[in-house]
């Protein structure tokens, strides 16, 4: 499966990256940074999808609005991610998390983009949901890195309990009941694999936690305006542009 060459990725000129499940394929998405008010056609971050698939994506509502929805997960937890960094200082706890965060987050993408996906991405999206839901609890209530092991170590029905706890309005308030998308903490130390489906549902949460948690923390939110926009009236319609 081609994808767009990690060098290119690392010149720069991309705000979002990800990988996007479709027909079975983990396609990569690549969201180039916009200046002024030039519109975007949110499909063309699908870089390497064929036009008559992307056709048939915008075809299905249920598809594309899910598509959007990532799109916009990938948009502000990397706009939101370049913020953090820019407002705190390295080294405390919240710092922590949020770089292991997005360490997860790229290795669980990396894994996802392999031909054959590496069943790593399931573990490494659990992670990513345990960093950014302790980054969500040391802006929200001072969580220090000693109280998070001695609270919570890896428990995510703990963590995620008092973060619905913390801030029961908040989306993250719902991560408690989708857990079952990860596998045990300890099936990491076996070779067992797993459907590219359920290294979807793993990865997807994960992108959507981490999303969250900055548009908390930093206050970007395009996936407002995505859900507010009136996602494809007709087959042919063209997807909202940001």
């Amino acid at each position: 499966m081609e994808n767009i060459p990690h060098e290119v990725l690392q010149q720069g000129g991309f705000v979002g990256t990800g990988v996007f499940f479709y027909r079975n394929v983990f396609w990569r998405v690549a969201i180039p940074i916009v200046f002024g008010t030039t519109q975007v056609n949110l499909l063309d971050a699908l870089r390497i999808m064929p036009p008559e698939t992307k056709r048939e994506l915008s075809g299905r509502p249920d598809q594309i609005r899910e598509y959007l929805k990532f799109w916009a997960d990938c948009y502000d937890y990397d706009t939101g991610y370049q913020q953090f960094k820019s407002l705190v200082g390295k080294g405390s706890f919240i710092d922590e998390m949020i770089e292991s965060t997005e360490r997860e987050l790229n290795s669980a993408v990396s894994d996802l983009c392999q031909q054959q996906p590496n069943s790593k991405a399931r573990h490494s999206a659990r992670d990513a949901t345990e960093k950014a839901l302790k980054a969500f609890l040391a802006d929200r209530a001072g969580l220090t890195g000693s109280e998070a092991k001695a609270r919570f170590g890896h428990n995510l029905v703990k963590l995620s309990a008092e973060v619905a706890r913390q801030a029961p309005s908040s989306p993250l308030a719902e991560v408690q009941n989708h857990l079952d998308v990860f596998a045990p903490y300890a099936d990491r130390y076996t070779s067992k694999s797993y459907s590219r489906t359920e290294l979807w549902r793993a990865y997807r949460l994960a992108q959507s936690v981490a999303a969250e948690v900055l548009r908390a923390i930093t206050g970007v939110n395009q996936l407002s305006q995505i859900l507010t926009s009136p996602l494809l009236r007709s087959p042919n319609s063209t997807p909202p542009t940001p």
